[in-house]
């Protein structure tokens, strides 16, 4: 017999190798079918609770329908998480008192390969110790030579279809990693701010109009001022020239809807290169774009002489100072506000003018909306499908570059004359320039790579082997269900949906579960500045893998956030315990497993009961699904 406690540690690692070592996670022939593609966990992560949650679901689902003889496929893999692993690995090489700028783009990267070789499979290790039973002789990773080939393909389609295209916007940029990010990157803090209230002289005149700001050292760039149509105060102001304090240049008074007559003075400056909705005043009303900032949030020279390559929050002390000296300051207020902080940099994210690559997003999200609209593809619950379009009815062009070294670099060259030739290789790129050129030239590459979120979109086809190896892909394409949390339908979800229709006319997925938060036993979000994070990997030592996958699954109800305590993970310890126990019972009593085909007689009315509550249940389940 058994021992009469649930030892896990002397049960799981060694259950575990044995599935693995008799390659059971495998697919095995049948003709009914069964996919999920894992969310990729980022090559530089650790297990959080988010991925234990996410990751017991999906292996419920697998083992559910291997157990009812599918052909089941859960595809694992990672993501190269570019802004992260570079980020990592120069901190790594500051400590050798080496930078990628000394070491160059090649053995930069190959330094970052040496990285990923190493300590890349520490979230795979982490999964397993969580029982995920992924197919993982099949595990991808998005730097892959495939997955690579598939990248590079999809972009020079979309460029050839007009979809992808080269342009100056505003983008969210990381003055420290000197990169443009996406929005999932900016994390909006709410901080004690100040509003400054200051004075525009008139032209010709003695009055001033006051506008109110939480960013004085824009004004440095300010190309307007806004007032609402329908706001009296400043009727008569419409049309005239103000004077922009200390920069002396003269800017016209327009209206514009988006001015608050209820926010600050109802007057607006207008800074279309530092700020999301002024850029769109500005293009409403054709005003002039002025970029005061350099890539790392210094002041350039477009400012006034004195201010030319001062920090941008250094000038806006010594702006906030000359603007008392001269009489042009009313007064500040104590404010609460949020501001956008890279979540990688810690640094404060501006609104960047830059030229990027961007993808046409409004057009790919037509198909992708149609196939949710139809039911084609179903979230669940289904007020998310709400989220989505939302976002899609929306959605901006998609910036796609970033000024990183690690990831899958832009296949873009440029000619003497910056001519853009967009091909799958150097070599091809060369034929077109000759052919354009009608001589040989010397081309450089973009040195730019695409944003993770490009290459991830490819995920539930590129990971089945598209667009070389096409039979997983005819067997297991659409996937049947995403299982996913809410914070990335947008950014992650949205994206698959619009490369899978664009590019092999399928829906990625037939269904998409999105789960809830995992939050503290308070119902506050786990953050390390709390102190309240849980670590799944010490649950999982001390109570069990079991244990914390069974307590995930049992609060997991469909949007209710999971309010997880130590406690609830120790009981579910201790049922396990029942059920080591009645399995050691059995043996015990030599009961016979083997022959499973007959049922066997029952006599007592308990026995019966018992019986028939385990049929109504296993009917109940396969109805749902």
């Amino acid at each position: 017999m058994e021992s009469d406690k649930y030892i896990h540690s002397k049960v799981e690692d060694r259950i575990y190798a044995y599935w693995e070592k008799n390659k059971l996670f495998k697919p095995k022939k049948n003709s009914k079918k069964f996919s999920i593609v894992i969310p990729p966990p980022n090559v530089t992560g650790s297990l959080h609770m988010g991925h234990a949650l996410n990751n017991s679901i999906q292996d419920f689902l697998v083992r559910y329908y291997r157990m009812n003889n599918y052909e089941t496929l859960w595809q694992p893999g990672t993501d190269h998480a570019g802004i992260a692993t570079q980020a990592l690995v120069e901190r790594k090489l500051a400590k050798e008192n080496l930078n990628k700028n000394s070491l160059g783009r090649e053995k930069f990267i190959e330094k970052v390969w040496e990285w990923k070789n190493e300590y890349g499979n520490i979230i795979i290790n982490q999964l397993k110790k969580l029982g995920c039973s992924c197919d993982w002789s099949r595990n991808a990773f998005t730097m892959d030579d495939n997955l690579s080939k598939s990248v590079i393909k999809v972009f020079v389609e979309l460029y050839k279809k007009k979809l992808i295209y080269k342009a100056e916007k505003l983008v969210n940029w990381d003055t420290v990693l000197k990169t443009a990010i996406s929005d999932l990157e900016v994390d909006q803090r709410e901080i004690n701010s100040k509003i400054y209230y200051i004075r525009y002289p008139l032209e010709n005149s003695s009055e001033f109009i006051t506008i109110a700001t939480t960013r004085p050292e824009t004004m440095l760039g300010d190309t307007a001022i806004a007032v609402n149509p329908k706001d009296k105060r400043y009727k008569e102001y419409v049309g005239k020239i103000v004077i922009i304090p200390i920069v002396g240049r003269k800017i016209k008074i327009i209206k514009d809807n988006y001015a608050d007559p209820d926010q600050g003075t109802g007057a607006l400056k207008i800074t279309p290169a530092h700020d999301f909705n002024d850029y769109d005043v500005g293009q409403r009303n054709n005003l002039d774009i002025i970029n005061v900032f350099t890539e790392v949030g210094k002041i350039n020279v477009n400012a006034p002489q004195d201010y030319v390559g001062l920090d941008r929050f250094d000038a806006r002390k010594k702006l906030l100072d000359e603007l008392k000296e001269k009489d042009f300051f009313v007064k500040e207020e104590n404010i609460k506000n949020k501001v956008p902080y890279g979540d990688r940099s810690n640094s404060v994210i501006e609104p960047f003018l830059t030229e990027q690559w961007f993808v046409n997003a409004k057009k790919l999200a037509v198909k992708a909306k149609k196939i949710v609209k139809s039911k084609k593809t179903n979230f669940f619950p289904t007020n998310w499908s709400k989220t989505y379009f939302q976002w899609m009815n929306n959605i901006e062009p998609w910036c796609v570059s970033r000024q990183l070294w690690w990831g899958h670099q832009i296949p873009a060259w440029y000619g003497p004359d910056k001519k853009i030739f967009v091909a799958l290789n150097e070599k091809e790129a060369t034929k077109q320039a000759k052919k354009y050129y009608k001589k040989d030239v010397k081309l450089n590459r973009d040195p730019d790579v695409l944003d993770t979120w490009f290459s991830s979109g490819l995920w539930p086809f590129a990971t089945l082997g598209w667009p070389d190896k096409k039979d997983f892909v005819k067997k297991f394409y659409p996937t049947t269900v995403l299982v996913t949390g809410y914070d990335i339908i947008f950014f992650w979800v949205a994206r698959m949906m619009m490369f899978g229709m664009e590019f092999l006319n399928k829906e990625p997925f037939k269904d998409i579960y999105v789960h809830a938060l995992v939050r503290d036993e308070k119902g506050q979000k786990m953050s390390k500045s709390k102190g309240n994070v849980i670590d799944p990997l010490d649950l999982i030592e001390k109570y069990s893998a079991d244990a914390l996958r069974f307590t995930l699954l049992s609060m997991a109800s469909p949007g209710t956030d999971v309010k997880l305590s130590e406690d609830r993970v120790k009981g579910y310890r201790n049922f396990l315990n029942k059920l080591w126990n009645a399995n050691n019972f059995l043996i015990t009593n030599k009961c016979d497993f083997s022959k499973t085909d007959k049922v066997p007689k029952t006599t007592l009315n308990i026995n019966k009961w018992i019986y028939s509550e385990l049929i109504e249940i296993k009917n109940k389940i396969q109805k749902k699904h």
